[in-house]
Formats: structure tokens, C-alpha cells, sequence
């Protein structure tokens, strides 16, 4: 059944004849009663010498006559019928505004944004016809990057391998890469990386050796090119910032990447692209000698540290009452006041300074300790704004291992557990002063939460989602595992009660080292960065459009504003938080506008339920 729909316009334009038709009805109703009401005890007798006579000079018979109302007669008549003209005006504005709230971009009440790892533009979407892909002429690239090792210059490549390896992707490679605009330096900076690299590694090489020249298409990635071929691409989508995973995620919730220096003061942030405050490395935590004896000097784990370190029982006595009272590094949700506890560096470190142990194990302490300390993001964030004008939202982290290295000028790493309870490079949220100040650190969910909430129709207005390591494509994980895994989560979303209603936005956090030809905008010194594949899905999104717009992550960001907050920004002259962000990245000239992906007039579309979905 198809709803006849009719425009802002036309409707206003017809509620504001009701309630004119209807005020006239009142009007008349008032002006009726007047003529019509008897009242006896309001009568009186006209004197003889005013009466009128007939046609023979005799008196007319007498009639009760209608006296004037009393002023407090006439005052009831009108309140009511003002009354009756307010609920007919107002209800004329208030289903107005309620029409106005359905048209157009409010048509979307739930935007769901799914970020996958490392992957160009072109190394994905680089053969897709029509979009601005590798330059070819007859099928053969005319485009090739310089390989130092070898001398040549190798062109981009069909490589439908399942696991790839690509390349190291920090500020300084995205620098190298672009390499002035001339869009060159992959493979050296790929070669440079993987020279550091142990061989027998699986997280390192991926199998594959040097493949950032490789590109996929439909063979390997069919439903990804068919969400590309029925919906919206963005063939010029470009990384927020030229940089890595933690920045990226930052810029995703907050539009910005710094490093404060005050908990809980925005002021003292200053601008940070590579190393904005990484969480605590656990990999070292779990090697310091803090974590080995904070449960207890006797167990084995413990004795063995101590036993190196040439450490005496009373000495580990002491140590082990300093760890345990001074420094909990396990960073801890507690549900009854949705707060995270942890590493309080300053007691720590200045129970460490007054301990009577050597100098020595002082500073081995300190270092542990200091590599512990959670970051502060004292800036403001987007959840701030949304929770300011009651608009729901979800962080949704799939469980498992992280799927990106903290340090990204190198491609390989050792796993990191990733948790909703995990604050980590891709659930930055716990950290924001905002969001525990707001108490909504429980709205950072396990994906099993985002499942649950699309089946019932229960989704929030704004969602983002995290992969784990596995389904993340961050190579070395498979593509394939990586694409069954959203094709999942996008069945999901289009067999919910929502799906009427709901926008999609898929993308790729950041290039990964893999080529791209197009040179990035610069928009200030933290970016634009490389090119990455973006997907528009949505009921109201133009069938197979290509938008050629230039947009950044900071799209989303903005779409969500127009959305649900009227339009308001990121903006410390406006949100009440002041910070010393470089710019409002939203409010950027060059950045489109994803509204141009949508035709808000069509008829819904259908889903597309596509095969090999595997929810997780």
C-alpha cells in the first residue's frame, strides 16, 4: 500500500485553511448565540409611551426583548471562543512542525555508521565503472609508483587475494605517500616497513609480500560492489585526517585529535595527528612487574619477576602493599554509577617516590606505571550534543582483539583484547571527560546489543559500530570474513522495523597503505587524508548514484547535526566548552553535503538482502 505523501508546502497551506475555517465556525457559532439566546431574568418592559403601534394606533402586544449581555457574560463567550481559536491555530502549527519533522532529511530517525580498516579508494573501487578510479587507457593502467628495491615502476594490479598485507599508514607515511601530490611513495614506504619485520610473523607479511599496488573488484568483493551499484558510492571520500586508526576514531566522535594536559579542561588540549594519548599499551602491562605481583607476591608469576630483579620477601612485601593500595591498573566498568575506575597515575608515582626501595626499581616502576596512565580527552565530543537535546546513541564494540597496532608506522603487532568494558584505539569514548560527566558510559554496548535493538525496532537515532580484529579487513585479516560480517549487520538493519527509516553510512577508517591516485585536499594541517571507499545504503538513497562531491568523514558528523540538533556544531564559540580546535570541520567550505545522496521524495525503496551475511 502506497501512502499518498503530501509536501511541506502544500500541507502548511491547508492546515492554515482549517484552522481559518474553523475560527470562522467559532465566530458564527458566537454571533448565532448572541441572536438566539433567551434568558428570562435578563427581559425587561419596554414603557408604554416607547412602545410601538399597529396600523389602527393601538398598542402592540408585548415582547420579552434580548438585554445586552453582562460584561461578564460577553468576557466568558470570548475567552472560550479564543480558546477554541488557540488549540485551532496551534494544532495547525504543531502537526505542521510534525510534517516538517518527516520531510526531508528528518525522514532519517536512525543513522547507523559502519567503520571497517584499511582499505583505498582504489584498491577497492578503483575499476568501478563510472567512478573516478585508476587512470586506464584500454584496460592497462597508465598510472605506476617508483619501487626502490628493484628500480622499477609498478603499475596497480587485479590481486583478488582473500588476505593482503598492505602498508604502514601513520602521519609521516600518509606524508611520504603523497610525497608533495605526485602520489608515490607507497611501495618504498611498504618495503621500508616490512624490512623490520620478523618473517615467520602471520601479522605481518599477510602471506602476500608487498601488495599495496593490488586492487580488488566484483570477483572478490561482489556485495560490496552491489551496495555500490543499487545505492550511493562516494568515489571522493577522503580520511578525516592523514593519519592512523586512534586519530580517525577521535575525529569520528569529537572532530578533533589532541592531548590534554588538564583532566577535564578543554582549554588545555592542543592539537595532536599521530600520538593524541594512546590507552594504555596492555601488552606492557601485562610484561610490567606492577601487573605480575598485583595479585599476590606468592604466585609464581610473581616470584619469578622478583627473583630476577634480585628482590628480598620484605622488600616484596612493600611492593606489593604499594601496588595493590596505589596503582589498580585494570581499567573497570561499574555499572551502579556507569563509571570506569583506573590508573591514577599521580598517586601512583608519588607512592613510588616515597618508598624506601632502591633508585633503581623506582624508576623501573615509574616507567611501568607511566605506560599505564589512561589518556584524557577533555575536548568536547558529539555525544555531548546529542545528549544535551535528548537524542539517543550507541557505541557498539564486537568483542575481541583490537584491529589495529598503536604504533601504525609499523603493520604488524601483537593482539590487544577489545571489549565494550575495553577502552582502547577504536572505543576512545570512555575517555571523554564528556561522556562520564554526562553518565552515559553505559551506552557503549557489545555488538550483540546493536542485534538485539535492530530486531526489535529499537535501535538509538545515531550508531556507530566497531569490528574486531578478525572481521576488521586490517589486513591480515581475510576481505572475505570482513565483507560476510557487514553483509550481516546490513541484513540485519534491513529486516528491523527501523529500515524504513534508517540511513547506512559504510566506510574504511583509513587507507592502510594501499595506492590511491587522487591527491587529498588540504583543509588544515591535520588533513585531508587519503581517499577511502564510502557507501550511502538507505530507503531514500538514489539508485545507483555516484557522488563525485568532495566529502570527508566529517560528513557524517555533520549529517547527524542537520539531523537531530538543528544544525548545530563542533564549535567552541557555541557549545558551551571551549576548546582550542584548529577549525569547524563540519562547517568547512569544501566539505559536500551527503543530503545530495538522498532523494527524500521517492518512494521508499526496497531492501537487499544479499547471501553469505554471518552475524557474529
Amino acid at each position: 500500500m502506497v501512502i499518498a505523501q503530501v509536501r511541506p508546502k502544500q500541507w502548511r497551506s491547508r492546515a492554515l485553511k482549517t484552522s481559518l475555517l474553523l475560527a470562522i465556525a467559532c465566530s458564527a457559532q458566537y454571533h448565532t448565540a448572541m441572536l438566539k439566546l433567551r434568558l428570562p431574568w435578563r427581559t425587561s418592559t419596554i414603557q408604554s409611551a416607547d412602545k410601538p403601534h399597529d396600523e389602527y394606533g393601538q398598542p402592540m402586544p408585548e415582547q420579552p426583548q434580548l438585554q445586552k449581555l453582562t460584561s461578564r457574560s460577553h468576557t466568558v463567550w470570548y475567552l472560550t471562543v479564543m480558546v477554541i481559536l488557540i488549540i485551532a491555530v496551534g494544532g495547525a502549527v504543531l502537526l505542521t512542525r510534525q510534517q516538517h519533522n518527516d520531510s526531508g532529511i528528518h525522514k532519517i530517525k536512525h543513522i547507523v555508521i559502519i567503520m571497517q580498516e584499511n582499505r583505498s579508494f582504489d584498491s577497492y573501487f578503483g575499476t568501478f565503472p563510472g567512478a573516478d578510479g585508476i587512470p586506464m587507457k584500454d584496460g592497462v593502467p597508465t598510472v605506476c609508483v617508483p619501487d626502490p628495491a628493484t628500480k622499477n615502476c609498478d603499475r596497480p594490479y587485479l590481486d583478488n587475494n582473500d588476505k593482503n598485507s598492505g602498508g604502514p599508514h601513520g602521519a609521516t607515511n600518509a606524508t611520504a605517500d603523497i610525497d608533495g601530490g605526485k602520489m608515490d611513495g607507497f611501495i618504498g614506504q611498504a618495503e621500508d616497513s616490512f624490512a623490520n619485520c620478523v618473517p615467520d610473523d602471520p601479522n605481518c607479511a599477510g602471506g602476500t609480500g608487498i601488495d599495496v599496488m593490488g586492487y580488488h573488484n566484483a570477483t572478490s568483493i561482489p556485495n560490496y560492489w552491489a551496495y555500490a551499484k543499487d545505492f550511493v558510492l562516494d568515489d571522493h571520500m577522503f580520511e578525516s585526517n592523514a593519519s592512523w586508526s586512534l586519530p580517525e576514531h577521535l575525529y569520528l566522535v569529537s572532530e578533533w585529535s589532541a592531548k590534554c594536559s588538564q583532566s577535564g579542561n578543554p582549554s588545555s588540549c592542543v592539537n595532536e595527528l599521530q600520538s593524541p594519548g594512546n590507552p594504555p599499551d596492555q601488552n606492557k602491562a601485562a610484561a610490567s612487574l606492577i601487573n605480575k605481583c598485583r595479585q599476590g607476591i606468592g604466585t609464581k608469576l610473581c616470584q619469578a619477576a622478583l627473583a630476577k630483579d634480585g628482590i628480598t620477601t620484605a622488600m616484596a612485601q612493600q611492593l606489593h602493599a604499594l601496588i595493590s593500595q596505589n596503582c589498580n591498573l585494570e581499567s573497570s566498568y561499574n555499572a551502579a554509577d556507569d563509571s570506569y575506575s583506573g590508573l591514577s597515575f599521580t598517586v601512583c608515582e608519588n607512592a613510588i617516590g616515597t618508598a624506601g626501595i632502591s633508585a633503581k626499581l623506582k624508576r623501573q616502576l615509574t616507567v611501568a606505571a607511566n605506560s599505564l596512565q589512561p589518556p584524557d580527552y577533555a575536548w568536547t565530543d558529539l555525544t555531548y550534543l546529542l545528549h544535551q537535546q535528548h537524542v539517543p546513541w550507541g557505541y557498539y564494540v564486537m568483542n575481541g582483539t583490537e584491529p589495529d597496532c598503536e604504533n601504525d608506522s609499523v603493520v604488524s603487532c601483537a593482539s590487544v583484547p577489545q571489549g565494550a568494558r575495553t577502552p582502547g584505539i577504536w572505543n576512545p569514548l570512555p575517555y571523554f571527560d564528556t561522556v562520564k560527566q554526562d553518565g552515559q558510559l553505559g551506552n557503549i554496548q557489545s555488538l550483540n546489543n546493536f542485534y538485539a535493538a535492530a530486531k526489535a525496532g529499537n535501535l538509538p537515532a545515531v550508531s556507530w559500530i566497531t569490528p574486531a580484529g578478525l572481521v576488521s579487513e586490517h589486513p591480515p585479516a581475510l576481505v572475505t570474513t570482513g565483507q560476510n560480517y557487514v553483509t550481516g549487520l546490513i541484513n540485519t538493519i534491513m529486516k528491523s522495523p527501523n529500515w524504513g527509516s534508517t540511513a547506512i553510512f559504510l566506510n574504511w577508517d583509513d587507507w592502510g597503505g594501499f595506492y590511491d591516485h587522487v591527491v587529498p585536499p588540504q583543509v588544515d594541517e591535520n588533513g585531508y587524508g587519503l581517499r577511502i571507499p564510502s557507501i550511502v545504503i538507505s530507503p531514500y538513497t538514489k539508485s545507483g548514484y555516484i557522488d563525485h562531491q568532495t566529502l570527508s568523514q566529517d560528513a557524517y558528523t555533520k549529517f547527524i547535526e542537520d539531523d537531530f540538533l538543528g544544525g548545530q556544531r563542533l564549535n567552541p564559540k557555541t557549545d558551551g566548552r571551549p576548546d582550542p580546535r584548529l577549525d569547524v570541520r563540519e562547517s568547512e567550505p569544501q566539505l559536500g553535503n551527503l543530503v545530495n545522496d538522498f532523494d527524500f521524495n521517492q518512494v521508499p525503496r526496497e531492501s537487499l538482502i544479499l547471501p553469505n551475511g554471518v552475524i557474529y
